[in-house]
């Protein structure tokens, strides 16, 4: 008879429990909302105010910030095809090796970043060490460690202009479709502004 008494607590303990997650759950999606769209927000007022003159690595720099904040990662950087050496260039470098690799060139047919370029399909590695396209002597040569990324391909009238990368996401559930979706969306502004900017004339005519 006692047990059955109780049953009504163990209910009212469970479903309060339950309802506690939910609360937390929503919160923590609030909170996420909160930084995308605080993101967003800066990348369109930079976006705004665009010129292709002077404004074009600013845009792509403030893209590349806006990765980092979306996809709670540490690390993202942004390489550009050099078409006569057919070599990837790191251009934009946020996280630990931010000082070192700018100007770093490598073959375009090399490492993950390669593949997407060369396919101009993104790629979701969420254990490097386990995929043979990972380049590990980047790694080596600038003393980082990278665990997890995203990596989309920067296109332009069915041209690849260079790639996307964005590494070693925050939480332990690794990086999702969802991250490469929203990283497709900012390359794409990125390709597009790049585009952009190289049709416009240089000085007077």
């Amino acid at each position: 008879m006692a047990n059955k008494d109780n049953r009504p607590m163990r209910f009212l303990q469970q479903e309060n429990k339950r309802l506690q997650e939910e609360n937390e759950l929503l919160q923590s999606e609030v909170i996420a909302l909160r930084r995308y769209v605080k993101a967003l927000q800066s990348l369109q007022q930079t976006a705004h105010k665009f010129t292709p003159e002077k404004d074009i690595l600013i845009l792509l720099d403030q893209t590349l910030l806006c990765a980092l904040e979306l996809l709670d990662a540490n690390d993202a950087s942004l390489a550009l095809l050099d078409e006569e050496t057919d070599e990837l260039v790191f251009v934009l470098v946020h996280g630990t090796v931010s000082k070192v690799l700018p100007g770093y060139r490598f073959d375009s047919k090399l490492g993950i970043a390669g593949w997407v370029v060369t396919n101009m399909e993104p790629a979701i590695v969420n254990e490097v060490r386990d995929d043979s396209r990972f380049l590990s002597e980047l790694d080596a040569r600038f003393d980082f460690v990278t665990r997890s990324l995203v990596a989309v391909p920067l296109v332009a009238r069915g041209r690849p202009l260079g790639v996307v990368e964005v590494l070693n996401k925050q939480s332990a559930d690794g990086f999702t479709a969802d991250d490469a979706n929203l990283l497709s969306i900012l390359a794409t502004i990125s390709a597009s502004a790049l585009d952009y900017a190289a049709s416009v004339p240089i000085g007077p005519e």
